[in-house]
């Protein structure tokens, strides 16, 4: 029965660690003890709130107190002559102080009323009858007493438990009886036969207001000691309004007594107002006494409170530390024997059940020991087998480990060459002629691609050029891309027009199609001696032309169907003019395909941005800055698609020239050289020159004149000085030529076109620095060509050996 009652608190506990146990327990008691407090608090400061607003009361009090015997005086002074105009002012004054005090509830209306009042005496305060300002005066003071009662029972005077008959005697018999005596005499004076029911009525209220005014001083006697003192006065006071009751009856029978009359009313007035004035200081030094005893009634609950939080805290932090500390030596015990340390025991300190836990332990490690050295001699005897036949295995596994990294090795090589001469196939030289220069760049999502380009001489001096994208990557589509190079170039080199050409290839490409890929194909005859184009496209992204003043657009293009889908296709031929200064890209889609690693694509738009803005004045770095622009966009992420641009860029202004390569007949090498980037390896290049030309000390003299010329070019602004890069040099010689090549790995650099014409005929101070090594290369050398492979910058030049 206990443990079906207890199942929730064992449930609980069950998913609480033992902080968290304490934790909630220590909460709860808390939250009990907030609880139990909380009424106490709450009352103290209940009692605390109404005993500051019972002082705000006699605040209060006080200044209509004040009012009250301003009025009562003017109305004495009023019944004998108008009031003069000081006296008027000082108590006009003070009632206007006291109407612009702030009222709640029946006091709000009360000072409406006193409001209403006050502006009839305004009228005939200063009036000849003197009865009417009796009349309007006591209607003021009547407003002030029921001013002064309702605003006491806004502050909650008048529901005190302790000074209720004090309030009662200050709120409404005092002032009531000072008023009433100050009435007497102002009727009597009148000392007419209407106004002696005023005194016979100031009679019956005085008679009835002494059994109050006792009460109220005895009970503030009671509790506050210092109020005894205020038994004489009142006793005092109480005997003369006696006396005043007789003078009064006097004055009634003998009118000529009222002078007796006036006198003892103006010192029971006096004495009225000091009784009044003692007992609300007696009752506001009691209110401040309570609510200091109620302030410290709150701090005592406050430091009860935290003294026994403090102690429930030090219990339990006791407790939490002895049960943690032996948990803790269970727990490392445990992890000690789990870890090898099977001699591990465990002593807990404590009187609780965690002994037995501990003890438990024990005997089970024991145990376990004894167990285990048993377990340990049949483990030593099969161990000895296993370590037999392991090492049978392992030596099988070691002979088939070692075929397979054989062929693995046999595999990347094969994959490595395949790649190479994919590449090789591929034109690594480009016409880079004075007026027009083509060059292209293909970079493989794999090992292998099915990308590729071309450019060619046609028979007529025109130039082919070619971009293809073959479906698919890997093997299958490098092997595909060979064949489609292969037939394409075969149809292209007889001159048809570009769509005859796709044509016929699409033809042979589907009899040749076994595993059923399909080839994209962009085809372009350039005319250079007008800058004509025919261009033909199979299912190819059009080509990208490029405006003199930067404006791009695609040309126009029919997107007829890919190469090797299906037979008997027709392509259509487009024509177009490449103006000075205009370039024409051809692409694939492995650029505007290139993902980031946000899953974004490079995109057409962003093609054609960077095609606007490009400003390269070289085919060769107009293709780099696109592939670096394709690579920072991407951000290291893996290629989808191989990647290969073509760029076909005709000059402005450039004159034509003679562009027939020179063949070398017969050619030999002399000279394969590595020079580190420094320019101190220079006068050891020069050196290995000399030898080479040892019987030609002229052709010599000129290729180390040029070569520390182009060498010092290409460190500094190719490399920038970098100090651990290679430049490749080799020299060769043929029947009739000297051949010198040079081969970097720096960004595009051409150093014939961006270094700045000398002037010659200047003044020497005048002439501007570079440009002088350049020429003096020119005018040594018949022939020299600066060209951008894809890899690096390639210097080619050629010195005749005629004489």
């Amino acid at each position: 029965m206990l443990s079906h009652l207890l199942a929730p608190t064992v449930w609980l506990s069950n998913r609480l660690s033992f902080k968290r146990k304490y934790a909630l327990i220590g909460a709860v008691v808390l939250l009990a003890l907030a609880l139990l407090c909380t009424p106490l608090l709450r009352k103290a400061g209940s009692d605390i709130e109404l005993a500051r607003s019972e002082r705000e009361g006699l605040v209060a009090y006080r200044a209509q107190a004040q009012v009250l015997y301003a009025l009562v005086n003017a109305r004495s002074a009023a019944v004998l002559a108008p009031l003069d105009r000081p006296d008027w002012q000082a108590l006009e004054a003070n009632m206007l102080q006291l109407l612009h005090a702030e009222y709640r509830g029946a006091a709000k209306e009360a000072a409406a009323r006193l409001r209403s009042s006050w502006q009839q005496v305004q009228g005939i305060a200063q009036s000849g009858d003197r009865r009417q300002r009796f009349v309007a005066l006591t209607g003021s003071i009547n407003a002030v007493l029921a001013l002064m009662r309702e605003d006491a029972r806004t502050h909650r005077l008048n529901v005190d438990g302790e000074l209720d008959a004090t309030f009662d005697m200050l709120a409404n018999r005092l002032p009531l009886v000072a008023e009433t005596l100050a009435r007497q005499q102002d009727a009597l004076t009148f000392n007419s036969d209407d106004m002696a029911s005023y005194a016979l009525g100031a009679q019956v209220v005085l008679s009835e207001s002494v059994a109050n005014l006792k009460a109220g001083l005895s009970q503030l006697a009671a509790l506050h000691q210092p109020a005894t003192r205020l038994q004489t006065p009142l006793s005092q006071f109480l005997a003369n309004i006696a006396r005043q009751q007789d003078a009064a009856d006097k004055t009634l029978d003998a009118p000529a007594s009222i002078n007796e009359l006036r006198a003892l009313a103006t010192d029971n007035l006096q004495a009225a107002r000091e009784l009044l004035e003692a007992t609300a200081g007696d009752a506001d030094a009691f209110l401040a006494l309570r609510i200091a005893r109620l302030q410290q009634s709150q701090l005592i609950v406050a430091l009860i409170l935290v003294a026994v939080i403090a102690a429930i805290a030090y219990l339990f932090a006791g407790i939490y530390l002895s049960t943690l500390r032996s948990l803790r030596s269970l727990s490392e015990g445990t992890e000690s024997f789990c870890a090898g340390r099977l001699n591990t025991r465990i002593h807990v300190d404590t009187r609780d059940e965690l002994v037995l836990v501990a003890n438990n332990f024990n005997t089970v490690a024991s145990e376990f020991a004894g167990l285990l050295e048993v377990v340990r001699e049949q483990n030593e005897s099969r161990e000895r087998e296993l370590e037999e036949q392991v090492a049978a295995r392992t030596w099988e596994l070691a002979e088939k480990n070692e075929a397979l990294r054989a062929a693995g090795e046999r595999v990347q090589e094969e994959l490595d060459l395949a790649r190479a001469m994919q590449q090789a196939i591929l034109p690594q030289h480009f016409p880079a002629e004075d007026d027009w220069a083509v060059h292209a760049a293909m970079y493989p999502a794999r090992e292998l691609g099915g990308d590729f380009y071309d450019c060619f001489p046609l028979a007529d001096g025109r130039c082919g050029v070619l971009v293809a994208d073959v479906s698919g990557k890997g093997v299958g589509a490098a092997f595909f891309m060979a064949v489609s190079r292969t037939v394409l170039l075969d149809l292209a080199m007889t001159g048809d027009a570009p769509a005859r050409v796709l044509a016929a290839a699409n033809e042979l490409l589907c009899e040749r199609n076994p595993m059923e890929l399909f080839v994209t194909a962009c085809y372009a005859i350039y005319d250079p001696q007008d800058g004509s184009l025919v261009y033909a496209s199979a299912g190819h992204p059009p080509p990208l032309r490029r405006q003199s003043d930067g404006a791009v657009a695609a040309l126009p293009c029919m997107m007829d169907v890919a190469l090797g889908w299906m037979p008997g296709l027709e392509y259509t031929d487009q024509h177009a003019v490449l103006a000075a200064g205009e370039a024409l890209l051809l692409y694939t889609d492995g650029v505007t395909e290139a993902f980031a690693d946000t899953g974004e694509a490079y995109g057409e738009q962003r093609l054609m941005a960077w095609f606007a803005a490009s400003a390269a004045s070289s085919a060769a770095a107009t293709v780099a800055s696109l592939v670096h622009d394709v690579a920072s966009f991407v951000n290291g992420a893996e290629a989808s698609d191989d990647l290969t641009c073509l760029v076909l860029r005709r000059k402005p202004g450039v004159p034509l020239m003679d562009t027939t390569p020179i063949v070398l007949h017969n050619k030999r090498l002399l000279l394969e050289y590595d020079l580190p980037s420094r320019l101190e390896e220079i006068a050891q290049l020069a050196e290995a020159v000399s030898a080479a030309l040892a019987d030609r000390s002229d052709l010599a003299f000129a290729a180390n004149l040029c070569l520390e010329e182009l060498v010092t070019n290409t460190i500094q602004y190719g490399l920038h000085s970098a100090p651990d890069r290679v430049i490749h040099v080799r020299m060769s010689i043929s029947d009739e030529w000297l051949e010198i090549i040079l081969k970097d790995d720096a960004p595009p650099f051409d150093p014939f076109a961006e270094a700045p014409p000398p002037d010659l005929d200047g003044d020497l101070e005048a002439r501007p620095i570079g440009g002088l090594g350049v020429h003096l290369v020119k005018t040594l050398m018949d022939d020299a060509r600066a060209y951008f492979d894809g890899s690096g910058n390639l210097i080619v030049l050629l010195k005749t050996l005629r004489t």
